[in-house]
């Protein structure tokens, strides 16, 4: 390894599930350079996410800042940036600030402003995006592998035994970034659930989602609506006290992922959609696919009763 970094920037301004995917970054970056400063550059909504993490130095909120990314790039000293989702503006301002080893794909127009360019397509779904994020690292710097493990946000979190009646989240919303299952049948499954297991069932989602939680509570009425109520702080802690989440591929599944909470996740099959690529990483999951043409109906009721059912019996 020819340069050792002092101060590493790791840049993502995107959705909430990438953030929880780019993490493990940091636990990565401090196991390879300890007297390194780590720093977040990320947007303001993921605060309750990030806040106060001890694998991060410190966080800069993009959006909160006067100054643009080429200064705070140079006020911060930065000399190595990593951009997990890449950018021309970003990679720009990278160049302009003067960072020394700037690190993203090779297949971009704009990658030779990229000076360790990272030959890995992510949409052929090789690995997961977690690995993905963490891959860079030892493409970067020609080291092994590091370990890929998830960064709760609630570091003093103590995983809860089981409680009766379960708690049982039904998240049917989703960021659209990939084939949803309906919300009716999130609601046959919520009203089975009800009926097997005497769960507490909590439908939540954002504001724009009233219509789709309203279809789970048709099927559901006893469900609780929490529906545009709950901010990003308040979901990780209901998710937090809950003993499972049921999700399409949106960013609530990875929380609950890095939480420990029991996720079950509904995916259609294409790689680049695929839970191959976007499932929850935790051995506390079930996740059901599609099948080839993605038709998300091919996903029974049934069958995510009996996968909700594995979940809450096993843990």
């Amino acid at each position: 390894m020819s340069f050792t970094p002092q101060t590493i920037a790791v840049i993502r301004t995107d959705r909430l599930g990438d953030m929880v995917l780019t993490l493990p970054m940091f636990p990565a970056l401090r196991s390879i350079f300890p007297s390194a400063r780590l720093v977040l550059i990320a947007a303001r909504y993921v605060e309750p996410l990030v806040r106060d993490l001890p694998c991060i130095d410190e966080v800069i909120y993009l959006d909160a800042q006067t100054d643009d990314l080429q200064a705070i790039l140079r006020r911060h000293g930065v000399d190595a940036v990593f951009a997990p989702r890449p950018r021309a503006s970003e990679a720009w301002a990278a160049v302009r600030a003067g960072v020394t080893l700037r690190i993203g794909s090779a297949y971009r127009w704009y990658a030779p402003l990229y000076n360790r360019r990272i030959r890995e397509h992510r949409a052929d779904a090789q690995f997961h995006e977690a690995e993905y994020n963490v891959r860079m690292i030892m493409h970067a710097f020609g080291c092994p592998m590091p370990h890929v493990e998830l960064v709760s946000p609630r570091t003093n979190l103590t995983r809860r035994g089981k409680q009766t009646p379960s708690r049982v989240i039904i998240h049917p919303g989703s960021g659209g970034s990939a084939k949803d299952w309906p919300a009716e049948r999130f609601g046959e499954l919520a009203s089975r659930l009800r009926q097997r297991h005497n769960a507490q069932i909590i439908v939540t989602g954002i504001g724009r989602e009233r219509a789709l939680c309203e279809e789970v509570l048709q099927a559901c009425p006893e469900a609780e609506n929490l529906c545009g109520t709950l901010d990003l702080e308040s979901m990780i802690d209901l998710i937090a006290a809950s003993d499972l989440l049921v999700a399409n591929s949106t960013g609530v599944l990875h929380v609950a992922a890095s939480l420990g909470t029991c996720v079950l996740g509904l995916f259609p099959s294409t790689p680049s959609m695929s839970a191959q690529r976007w499932g929850p990483y935790t051995d506390r999951a079930r996740v059901l696919e599609s099948g080839p043409g993605d038709d998300m109906l091919s996903i029974h009721v049934e069958t995510a009763v009996e996968a909700a059912t594995a979940l809450l019996e096993a843990h």
